[in-house]
């Protein structure tokens, strides 16, 4: 397909697309602070790319990208711009709840923004799948290939974050332009029982919301949780290729799940 998003085709199109097709992906993401070196619309860039990569391969059709997510501790620092979780979930149920009135069957959410957003979205989701009866999916970066992720790292435990090595690795390759990674810093959190962000460590947890000040105080001086100092374009690389084949996989095996809508009406 030449075009791959929504907004660039007409309705006629989207309704010969359906007579031979149901999926389509929407990208999420988030517009927030990362660190010194990376973009603030890293989140969003980065569901948006993912997107296009695997309508690309699977000739899916890609829905307008949000560029805002819930961000509330990321207010610390200049440019972030936050919804709430509400707003955010009711934002993908609307969204989601259109494009199934109109023939969409199965629904590839892919959240840029890690495990931040995904309560509000898995809420939406988890809503709208039970109502119409859609086949409605979460792929999220943080987990979609977290085997690879995983064999990639190199950063200790507690070097996987917010902005750190994998994060800065992917951006360095699939935009370049966008890294300064002379800027990167490294913060590395001081260990402490039940509170570890890193996910790819073993352990205990509790969950503790940060406040603006308690956030800024643990990032400060860069925004940066983890170890971006050791990023590199090849780790970004192998990253990115493990997300899209996995991605492609998740998209190929949603055409197969027998879907039946119930009958539904638009948001008004």
């Amino acid at each position: 397909m030449e075009k791959l998003y929504l907004y660039e085709w007409t309705w006629e199109e989207v309704r010969d697309y359906l007579k031979k097709d149901s999926v389509i992906i929407l990208p999420f993401g988030s517009t927030e602070q990362h660190g010194l070196h990376l973009p603030l619309g890293n989140d969003a860039l980065v569901a948006i790319r993912l997107a296009e990569d695997a309508a690309r391969a699977t000739k899916t059709i890609v829905a307008p990208p949000c560029w805002f997510g819930w961000s509330p501790h990321h207010m610390a620092y200049p440019g972030t711009i936050s919804i709430t979780p509400e707003t955010l979930t009711r934002l993908l149920y609307e969204v989601l709840r259109s494009l199934i009135f109109h023939g969409f069957k199965r629904l590839i959410v892919i959240n840029g923004h890690r495990k931040a957003n995904l309560p509000p979205l898995e809420i939406a989701c988890s809503r709208i799948r039970n109502e119409t009866g859609a086949y409605v999916t979460i792929a999220d970066p943080f987990f979609l290939a977290e085997i690879a992720a995983r064999q990639i790292r190199e950063s200790p435990p507690g070097g996987i974050g917010h902005a750190e090595e994998l994060e800065t690795s992917h951006m360095m390759y699939i935009f370049p332009e966008l890294v300064d990674i002379k800027k990167a810093v490294k913060n590395l959190p001081k260990k402490k029982k039940f509170h570890v962000m890193d996910p790819y460590v073993e352990a205990d947890r509790a969950f503790t919301p940060s406040t603006l000040e308690s956030f800024r105080k643990a990032t400060q001086p860069s925004g940066v949780t983890g170890d971006p100092t050791i990023s590199t374009l090849e780790k970004g690389k192998r990253l990115h290729q493990a997300l899209v084949d996995n991605l492609v996989e998740l998209i190929k095996m949603a055409r197969k799940e027998k879907v039946v809508l119930k009958l539904i009406t638009p948001c008004f």
